[in-house]
């Protein structure tokens, strides 16, 4: 039986998030709005489309998508230094690269954010296909991206294990019919409330041999 691993991108084979909020922040001070301390935390695995959607409600109807983005895409790129791998994860694809085990990631990202940060951090070596926000109609929670990252490498869904450090992309798996293993940087606050058939795993847990677990 052939079996497929699909990776979200930040937060899980990457840590972007200080990228990410340091980049926010900047573009949102360059506007001259302010926002809540936890307000980017809470926008974590959006996408670009919904971000923009949150800070056009302060920013003004005349504040387009494509106005934001290449605000944001400048701070962000200045900040790429930041972009690190999260190295447990990160170190699992390369073992099961070099397996030949099949693998992808499926991101919110834009494209330029997915390309960029797979780039800095090596990954693209490891994993060639990716899924991005420009590839689908509908982002995570939809099913569309995880879907069609398994069709590009012809694997059955219900043979495909998504891996998430976020709950809107971990819901994404599970609407795509997929095995889901939730591993995020921060431990929930109540495991017991997760969706039904999500695979929790706390931070500081050793996620090797739950993913070959969940691989059987």
């Amino acid at each position: 039986m052939k079996r497929a691993i699909l990776w979200d991108m930040d937060g899980t084979l990457i840590d972007s998030e200080p990228a990410h909020g340091a980049a926010f922040d900047k573009s949102v001070a360059e506007l001259g709005l302010t926002f809540p301390a936890d307000f980017h935390d809470r926008l974590l695995g959006s996408s670009s489309v919904e971000v923009h959607a949150a800070v056009a409600e302060k920013a003004g109807p005349d504040f387009t998508y494509d106005d934001w983005m290449g605000l944001k895409w400048g701070h962000f790129v200045d900040q790429i230094a930041k972009v690190q791998r999260r190295k447990s994860l990160a170190d699992i694809a390369e073992a099961k690269a070099a397996q030949g085990l099949p693998m992808a990631v499926v991101s919110n990202s834009t494209a330029d954010e997915v390309a960029i940060g797979m780039k800095v951090t090596g990954l693209d070596k490891i994993i060639p296909v990716t899924v991005s926000r420009a590839d689908v109609e509908a982002g995570k929670p939809s099913p569309e991206g995880y879907r069609l990252a398994a069709a590009r490498l012809g694997v059955p869904p219900e043979d495909c294990l998504v891996v998430e450090d976020s709950l809107v992309g971990a819901q994404a798996g599970l609407n795509a019919g997929m095995r889901v293993l939730y591993h995020p940087q921060h431990a929930a606050r109540d495991p017991g409330s997760l969706p039904p058939g999500l695979r929790y795993l706390p931070p500081d847990a050793d996620p090797a041999p739950v993913i070959e677990e969940m691989l059987r």
